[in-house]
């Protein structure tokens, strides 16, 4: 099957009980909702339980897909509220609050405070290799820190590249909602890694 179909045709067919095409969209959507899944629950054999779940469910409510949004963005908040629903059933016998000192300024909106991010790109300097390595596993300790839907936010914004309409799109929130969780978890990295975060 081409991988060049668009995701709206694919999904016709899999209606159709199409299993070529159930395949080609699970092909391409796997590899972001098993991540996605990893960085909200921390645990590999977690995940996949996860995104197999999720996909088990998206196949089997595909007929109530009217098109009115993307597939994308469809399969996302499906995703989203399964990794949510999950957290909330883990934690429902305690609880943890982890406070956090909020660094907001006057004049730094969620954008600037996101430009201030520590650089994670790619190095072929060793040094810098290790010290991105290292950068990397206390982001994702970090992480585990934020309130659920912040860590989401920024997961969306930071490691799967979405726009801030994209993200409002699948968490179904508004856009200055977004803007607001993404500022404060910025703010909670910021000051939780301030060694790395550039002057």
């Amino acid at each position: 099957m081409s991988v060049e179909l668009k995701d709206e045709i694919l999904v016709s067919r899999a209606k159709e009980d199409d299993q070529r095409a159930v395949e080609e969209l699970i092909r391409r959507y796997q590899q972001k909702a098993y991540s996605i899944a990893y960085r909200m629950c921390g645990d590999a054999e977690e995940a996949r339980d996860l995104t197999q779940e999720v996909f088990l469910r998206v196949f089997r409510e595909l007929n109530t897909f009217k098109g009115k949004s993307s597939f994308y963005t469809w399969f996302y908040r499906i995703l989203i509220n399964a990794c949510l629903d999950e957290r909330r059933r883990r934690q429902r016998w305690k609880r943890i609050f982890f406070p956090w000192k909020r660094e907001q300024s006057g004049t730094e909106d969620s954008d600037e405070a996101f430009d201030n991010y520590p650089d994670m790109k790619e190095s072929s300097d060793p040094d810098a290799m290790l010290d991105r390595s290292q950068l990397t596993e206390k982001v994702q300790k970090t992480l585990m820190n934020l309130p659920d839907r912040q860590r989401m936010v920024f997961q969306l914004k930071v490691f799967e590249e979405m726009s801030i309409p994209e993200i409002a799109g699948v968490m179904n929130l508004a856009e200055g909602t977004v803007k607001s969780h993404l500022f404060r978890a910025t703010c909670f990295l910021r000051n939780a890694l301030k060694e790395w975060v550039k002057k």
